[in-house]
């Protein structure tokens, strides 16, 4: 495949957004890199709202520094925005593999397939083994608002790849398959990714905890909020050593050195399962040497950690020893980032090579809109051909041509005077704008009044009338701590929020009972029920008239059909579904739309803790809200 003369590359990360340009290098096959630019992003998940909009901001500062205006890019997006599963499917060809992964792609990805972007690559073949299949996907609606930013930095998409298989392909083109497995770690600000490196096959698994949680803790500890903690971590903090080695004379660094090891210790404890995992499950190796990639490796210390945790050898990943650098970059300055490069390095193979694997996520809209563009070029230098003829005439239109010119003079000149007023026109626009942001939020905390109200009455309504009972709603924070000051109790790993949504905790307990945790089942089926039955009843008024009695009864009996189905593939005792489902039917839920999405019940937390009793268990289901407010209390009833 020819290489393009420029290539651009956009990570957009959690925490940190870089912009990299490659030109081929002079032996076939190479390339250099260029240039990059980086920015920083609020790192206070409390600021996720307006991730876009900082990050639309910082890529026109970038694209300016490249001069890249209207280039082609590739992009990442963070691990959380995107949802990948590793399947393993019987050996077939054809038509009957890709339905096979199509049935496999409806049971793993947790959307509705119409809602999502989707691709697979098979990873994995042998005789002896079935095929391993990668099934990557992403909310459309997500890669959707994220082109949009990147084409609002006047920047053209043409693929967005997995960050995961990104730093997969830049390790093999840089150290190609070692003997034996290969562990990379890639600490990121959310999510720490684990990719496991065999000649052959590999094996990627993501963690939802990273940087951020170090920083979490150091907040805990230190009684500040989250953007010192970030501060403190970046400027001072370092990763104390084990018992063998003396603390640091300054009592707060040896006490923030401390608290950044408890917390990589904790990441490691997540790590060492996935590990096993790997062994057990995937029959893979255990590694022999890992290597350490994003901003999480730079804090000093981590990667000696590692290595005593692991018991193997570790070392800084660099993505830059098979890419040469130009001579406007010195290496003193680019190698220690070499870390956080591997993802535009990845990319950069994906357009100047042919990828083993190669996963493009684009959305079907800016795929559309490609295509009209190249077909618009065709259909253009076919006119100019056609008319290539007709130019001769061009000479006796010279006439013509100046007549026209003085026209056009005389109209500059009402230009002109109409820019006066056109700049006197935005000022005025300006204050108007000025005046609806200012006033947006006191429009928004009146409408919000009844909010908190209304959301616990839903909940007060789907609540079993006896053995369940709510102790506290609360917003999930990072490493978030169990009821009575017991252990952590580890958040659900669901799939990322949608972009402007805040996710809430519902904890409770529930009563020893004939049935179980069935009880539980029960409660959270009802709130996805009402949920999902007044989204029904909205979607039908957006398509016009409100719905009327009958067919609401229809979408209710809809609806029931389907938590049917949900409890039949949960193995519910037939007479139970039946005595639910009634309970559905007859029960008369309030009128107003609930504020919330209830995630499904693989996803809700059970934990067998200390604050559990013998006649009752802890449980936890977390809800996504739909317009969130302007305050988000701890309400404990």
């Amino acid at each position: 495949m020819s290489t393009p003369k420029r290539i651009i590359t956009l990570s957009i990360g959690s925490q940190t957004v870089s912009l990299a340009e490659f030109r081929p290098g002079r032996k076939n096959g190479s390339f250099n890199l260029h240039a990059i630019e980086s920015r920083e992003l609020m790192a206070d998940p409390a600021a996720d709202a307006t991730r876009a909009s900082q990050a639309s901001l910082l890529m026109g500062e970038m694209v300016g520094g490249l001069k890249a205006k209207n280039e082609a890019v590739r992009i990442t997006l963070p691990a959380q925005a995107t949802f990948s599963r590793m399947v393993k499917v019987p050996a077939m060809g054809g038509t009957e593999l890709a339905e096979t992964v199509s049935h496999e792609a409806k049971q793993n990805i947790p959307y509705p397939l119409e809602e999502v972007v989707w691709d697979y690559r098979i990873v994995f073949e042998t005789e002896e083994h079935d095929p391993e299949v990668l099934i990557v996907a992403a909310k459309t609606d997500v890669l959707e608002d994220w082109t949009a930013v990147v084409q609002g930095s006047n920047l053209n998409p043409s693929g967005i790849e997995l960050s995961t298989v990104a730093l997969l392909n830049a390790f093999r083109f840089n150290y190609g398959e070692p003997e034996g497995c290969s562990l990379l770690i890639d600490l990121g600000a959310r999510t720490t990714n684990l990719i496991f490196i065999e000649p052959g096959k590999f094996f990627i698994r993501t963690i939802s905890a990273g940087g951020s949680s170090l920083t979490a803790a150091v907040a805990k500890e230190f009684g500040e909020s989250f953007f010192l903690a970030e501060s403190r971590k970046v400027t001072s903090g370092f990763v104390a050593q084990g018992s063998n080695f003396a603390d640091s004379e300054d009592p707060e660094l040896a006490k923030l050195s401390k608290v950044l090891r408890n917390a990589a210790t904790r990441l490691h404890a997540e790590v060492a399962r996935s590990v096993s995992f790997y062994r057990s499950q995937q029959a893979g190796s255990a590694p022999q040497r890992v290597y350490l990639s994003g901003g999480g490796a730079s804090v000093p210390l981590m990667l000696e950690f590692w290595q005593e945790k692991l018991g193997i050898p570790a070392e800084l990943f660099n993505p830059l020893r098979c890419v040469g650098l130009t001579k406007s970059l010195k290496p003193d300055q680019i190698l220690p980032m070499a870390p956080c490069l591997g993802e535009h390095v990845g990319l950069a193979l994906q357009a100047a090579l042919q990828c083993p694997v190669s996963i493009n996520i684009l959305p079907p809209a800016v795929l559309r809109k490609k295509v009209v563009a190249q077909y618009a070029l065709v259909t253009v230098l076919a006119a100019a051909c056609l008319c290539a003829p007709m130019l001769s005439w061009g000479f006796h239109l010279r006439k013509g041509a100046k007549i026209a010119s003085d026209q056009a003079n005389g109209l500059m000149k009402e230009i002109d005077e109409a820019k006066k007023w056109d700049k006197e026109i935005k000022s005025l626009n300006e204050k108007i704008q000025h005046t609806l942001k200012v006033s947006a939020p006191l429009e928004r905390a009146a409408m919000d009044r009844g909010y908190w109200i209304t959301l616990l009455e839903t909940i007060h309504t789907c609540l079993p009338k006896e053995l369940v009972w709510v102790t506290n709603l609360e917003l999930i924070k990072p490493a978030p701590q169990a009821p009575n000051g017991s252990a952590p109790v580890p958040a659900p790993k669901v799939a990322a929020q949608k972009p402007g949504t805040v996710r809430l905790m519902l904890r409770g307990f529930y009563l020893e009972n004939p049935k179980g945790v069935e009880v539980v089942d029960e409660f959270g089926m009802a709130l996805k029920f009402k949920s999902d039955l007044d989204n029904a009843l909205a979607a039908r008024s957006e398509n016009g008239a409100p719905a009327s009695p009958e067919e609401k009864l229809a979408l209710k009996a809809e609806e029931v059909r389907k938590i049917k189905l949900e409890c039949e593939r949960f193995r519910w005792r037939e007479d139970d579904i039946e005595k639910f489902c009634d309970f559905l039917k007859t029960s008369r839920f309030p009128e107003h739309q609930t504020a919330f999405l209830v995630a499904p019940i693989q996803d809700w937390v059970r934990p067998n803790t200390p604050s559990s009793t013998d006649w009752a268990q802890e449980f936890a289901i977390p809800l996504d809200l739909l317009s969130a407010p302007i305050t988000f209390p701890v309400l404990t009833p």
